[in-house]
């Protein structure tokens, strides 16, 4: 028997297409590998309310696929009590489908959705690793970064990028047990292509605020910048100006998730009038304000300043025109 296990898929309607992607590629590794059982670690949804489009998605791949399948009700996002489950309602759709909270196969496999105190992102839970020693193989769902826990623990990590934390995470991956309990017994982390890469960017403007960076006028200047791919996203990007972040973004495939982080006040105003147009380019464009003071504006840390309060401040006293003033207060909201 052949074993597919995915985790953390965080179903949403706004990112619909993306989602239906990730199902329909592991359908078809679940032929390729002649996978006779999967396993959904949890998370499935994102909300304890579905929408009907959501419902209707994961709906038409239990459906299509067309296998036994266990799926496991995570507390998290999609159940108030293990009664009350938005995913007990599949099991309608195929009677080998199995909706429990967790799934254990005697002392050889257990499947969870929980972070172990061992991994790098516990959150302060209290569950060890050692309480699950008498398990050949521990796969859990919740962390969103995959990580290995010897001997026997796999964190397996969402199946895209939902949150920017993860931007440093190299792949997401499906865990494939070959064989399982037979002689050839082994396990395969594939990595899945469908996912959108997530890059974060640190802008570090060092130019002064009234001096204009100029656009990389040099093609091979690009080749400083790390190029991204559709099934791997980059650790983050560090850049000394905005044109140099512009020319950056241009090169860039629509499918991607960026998150910009500002480090200086005056590389995000300057940066602030080309913002619309390139969150009409990608997927997702955020932005990150981490930076506590400009040349002519101190931020105190430990003052109940708000940023508004101080971009207010800063216009008047350069006096900045009308309609600048609107875009840039519109852009806080």
């Amino acid at each position: 028997m052949n074993i597919l296990l995915f985790s953390d898929l965080h179903l949403t309607q706004q990112d619909l297409p993306e989602c239906i992607q990730i199902l329909e590629e592991i359908g078809m590794l679940s032929n390729q590998y002649n996978v006779d059982l999967l396993i959904d670690l949890g998370d499935s949804f994102d909300s304890l309310k579905p929408t009907s489009l959501e419902l209707d998605c994961f709906a038409t791949f239990i459906k299509r696929l067309n296998k036994k399948m266990i799926i496991l009700a995570a507390d998290s996002h999609e159940s108030e009590t293990e009664k009350q489950s938005i995913l007990n309602h599949y099991g309608i759709l195929n009677d080998t489908i199995t909706v429990i909270k967790e799934y254990h196969d005697e002392s050889y496999l257990y499947c969870g959705h929980f972070i172990v105190k061992e991994a790098k992102k516990n959150f302060g839970t209290t569950i060890s690793k050692l309480n699950f020693k008498k398990y050949k193989y521990v796969f859990l769902g919740h962390q969103h970064e995959y990580e290995i826990i010897k001997p026997n623990i796999c964190q397996l990590g969402s199946s895209r990028y939902v949150n920017f934390d993860e931007a440093q995470d190299k792949q997401k991956t499906v865990a494939i047990i070959e064989d399982y309990k037979g002689d050839k017994e082994r396990v395969i982390f594939v990595p899945l292509k469908s996912p959108i890469p997530m890059i974060d960017i640190e802008l570090q403007q060092k130019t002064d605020q009234n001096s204009k960076t100029n656009p990389i006028k040099d093609p091979t200047e690009a080749k400083k910048v790390p190029e991204t791919s559709q099934n791997q996203a980059n650790p983050s990007i560090k850049m000394t100006d905005v044109g140099q972040l512009c020319f950056y973004l241009d090169q860039l495939p629509e499918k991607t998730k960026i998150r910009i982080i500002f480090k200086d006040y005056n590389g995000w105003l300057e940066f602030l009038p080309l913002y619309q147009k390139y969150k009409n380019k990608f997927t997702i464009l955020r932005d990150k304000k981490d930076f506590i003071m400009s040349n002519n504006l101190v931020i105190p840390k430990n003052e109940n300043v708000s940023l508004k309060e101080s971009l207010i401040k800063w216009m008047e006293q350069n006096k900045i025109d009308e309609k600048i003033k609107l875009i840039l207060l519109e852009e806080l909201k």
